[in-house]
């Protein structure tokens, strides 16, 4: 469950990095 609550805050983390970069 520890792996599965990493893996969605990393997906998170690259979905608003990419949608800054958008921004910029």
């Amino acid at each position: 469950m520890k792996y599965l609550f990493m893996g969605v805050s990393f997906i998170l983390f690259l979905w608003v990095g990419t949608f800054l970069l958008m921004l910029e």
